[in-house]
């Protein structure tokens, strides 16, 4: 199965990297942080299918 991981940015067209971004302004109890797919070039976050069902 393809991930965001695995896919380029959609911005730029720069490989993107698995990184945890803090989620103090969310209401999440048991996790301090989630896992994003980032451009490193541009900085464009996206949101991997396992971090969207969490914010659901």
């Amino acid at each position: 199965m393809t991930t965001e991981y695995d896919l380029t940015c959609a911005t730029c067209g720069s490989p993107l990297s698995k990184e945890r971004v803090s989620v103090d302004h969310l209401d999440f109890a048991d996790a301090e942080s989630v896992e994003v797919a980032t451009c490193r070039n541009c900085g464009e976050r996206y949101f991997p299918e396992s971090t969207l069902e969490r914010l659901s």
